[in-house]
């Protein structure tokens, strides 16, 4: 874990949460290599949804920024988002026969519209600061659970068939994302009040639910927030 004011912080009031989607069937599944091709196109279809949007905040980001070196990193960002894309988004596309129709006309599951709409509305109306906090934990999470699966599949991660999707996420670049997220944040929080400051934690633990969310309902297939809802 990065060690730092806020990244301790953080991480202690989302521990539950983090911890407990870290144990849930999808991550496990990936881990060991018999994760289904219909969960995980389910999954890679919402994520492209997702990133979509990420990629706006972080362009919100970007406009709203007066600090030079944020505005640096975001165009950095941009240029990440769209290399995850081709790195492990098209790599799993042609491998799983899934088509640019499919792609096209998905439809966002109630769970990653909630996650993206949060984000969203934090970068249209609050501070870069806020902003930043409500993206860390996409980099952060996938950073830690990356590494993580990494270090514990070992030499079993070879004929494991999510191999490119754990490299990705397991590797330096990704997890330097983060720090410099965590550090940026301790920067630009540094006077806050306490008060504020657990402002900010309430934006992360929110995501970091989100995140859990997300995977969850991955592994179940679900788009409505009930199981067995129709849209007719």
């Amino acid at each position: 874990m990065p060690d730092s004011p806020m990244a301790r912080r953080f991480y202690k009031a989302a521990s539950q949460v983090w911890a407990e989607g870290y144990k849930q069937p999808f991550i496990r599944d990936l881990e060991a290599g018999t994760l289904t091709r219909a969960r995980f196109t389910f999954y890679m279809l919402q994520d492209y949804l997702y990133l979509s949007d990420y990629a706006k905040v972080h362009a919100l980001i970007m406009a709203k920024a007066e600090d030079d070196s944020i505005i640096e990193r975001m165009v950095e960002i941009q240029a990440a988002i769209a290399k995850e894309r081709s790195s492990v988004h098209e790599v799993y596309v042609k491998q799983y026969g899934i088509t640019m129709d499919e792609i096209l006309h998905a439809r966002q599951s109630a769970f990653s519209r909630a996650y993206t709409s949060n984000i969203l509305a934090i970068a249209f109306s609050r501070p870069v600061l806020d902003i930043l906090v409500a993206v860390l934990p996409c980099a952060w999470v996938y950073a830690d659970y990356g590494r993580r699966l990494y270090l514990e599949a070992g030499d079993g991660l070879r004929s494991n068939p999510y191999q490119t999707w754990v490299n990705t996420y397991a590797s330096d670049d990704f997890w330097q994302g983060s720090v410099w997220l965590l550090n940026t944040i301790d920067r630009l929080s540094a006077n806050l009040s306490e008060t504020e400051k657990d402002k900010l934690v309430d934006i992360f633990v929110t995501g970091v639910e989100h995140e859990y969310m997300f995977w969850s309902s991955a592994y179940d297939m679900q788009l409505t927030w009930k199981p067995g809802w129709q849209r007719h």
